[in-house]
């Protein structure tokens, strides 16, 4: 019985998985006996992803120059060496007046703070306002200044314990990450007959295809998904320096970034432009929403059809059909799942069976 249960790899792995979930959500109920080993893994995991997302990124490049006969490892050496040089670039020419614009908005954050409150006021003296009382909405809810201050000077403590190991985490994998890459383009190909080696012999031609097929779609959506983001960073920039706004750059950066998040990532990076734009001008601020509200629908009907649809070998108008016909289910039924690499994904599937 128990010869023929190690024979059937599929079954005898499915059983060690579904065990090993099992140990794991024991191990979850007690977080203080095995918190130590839990930041261990934690340490090794986060190199490990943080390697495998840049690895997904390079991997069409590295498979481009391969095609013209450059080994994989000087391959990534080559993109390695020329993202190092463009980085370097981006900290001499980006990075100072990123930081120049962060050090202005800090001295401006007074002035904003200062207005808001003249607004507070004035919005206080109206009619409407005047029989709510703040002192005793606080009195009710147990708040206090000194109580306020203390919460304040608990949370600022935190966050520089939380930025000093994040800074410490960023060294990590700053030394540590080049390194893991490098193995993961000389031997990263041979993860999937590995892989295949744990499944019966009739389908593991078809497994190898079928991961080697979703593997180049990961790629490609994560790579597309990077170009996007520059893509929507250097159009809000220039749409910024038309209308003259305030701190452009740096709420570009923010907008190219936030960006990444499904669905409600373009909202996150519009809300600090049209709040600067508010203290400028109300119509300043509309000049901003408006923009940015024009470039995601440029996004989402042209740019990423179009970039997606290259990359993972679609037509644009099959991603925007999905796109507006699922996009409202998915977020009903599961959130802001992205729909693009669960498409490409499915429609990869389809085809090889």
């Amino acid at each position: 019985m128990y010869s023929k249960f190690k024979e059937s790899k599929l079954l005898f792995w499915t059983v060690e998985l579904v065990l090993t979930i099992i140990g794991v959500f024991f191990i979850l109920q007690m977080p203080n006996v095995f918190s130590p080993i839990l930041k261990m893994v934690s340490a090794v995991v986060l190199p490990l992803f943080t390697a495998g997302f840049f690895y997904y990124m390079f991997d069409p490049i590295v498979v481009f120059l391969e095609k013209h006969r450059i080994p994989r490892v000087y391959g990534y050496i080559l993109t390695f060496a020329v993202l190092l040089v463009l980085a370097i670039l981006a900290i001499m020419n980006v990075v100072p007046q990123l930081v120049e614009q962060t050090v202005q908005l800090s001295k401006s954050l007074p002035m904003y703070a200062e207005e808001t409150s003249k607004w507070i006021n004035e919005l206080a003296q109206r009619e409407e306002i005047k029989n709510f009382n703040i002192e005793e909405q606080l009195a009710a809810a147990n708040l206090s200044l000194s109580n306020l201050f203390n919460l304040v000077l608990v949370s600022l403590t935190s966050s520089v314990s939380k930025i000093f190991s994040f800074m410490m985490q960023f060294f990590v994998l700053l030394f540590t990450v080049p390194f893991i890459l490098l193995f993961m383009f000389k031997d990263g190909h041979k993860f999937i007959d590995a892989l295949s080696n744990f499944f019966p012999q009739g389908i593991r031609g078809e497994l190898r295809q079928t991961v080697k097929e979703l593997n180049e779609t990961l790629s490609a959506y994560i790579s597309s998904t990077i170009v996007d983001t520059v893509i929507i960073g250097v159009m809000s920039f220039i749409a910024m320096t038309i209308f003259k706004q305030p701190y452009s750059l740096l709420l570009a950066v923010f907008c190219g970034v936030t960006n990444i998040i499904p669905y409600v990532g373009p909202f996150i990076g519009a809300v600090p432009a049209v709040i600067v734009g508010f203290f400028v001008s109300p119509f300043q601020a509309l000049y901003m929403a408006l923009s940015i509200l024009v470039i995601q629908q440029l996004d989402g009907n042209v740019i990423k059809p179009l970039l997606f649809g290259k990359t993972m070998n679609m037509h644009p108008l099959t991603i925007d059909y999905f796109s507006f016909d699922w996009s409202w289910k998915c977020r009903r039924n599961y959130g802001n799942v992205d729909l693009y690499p669960c498409l490409c994904g499915d429609q990869d599937i389809s085809i090889e069976h």
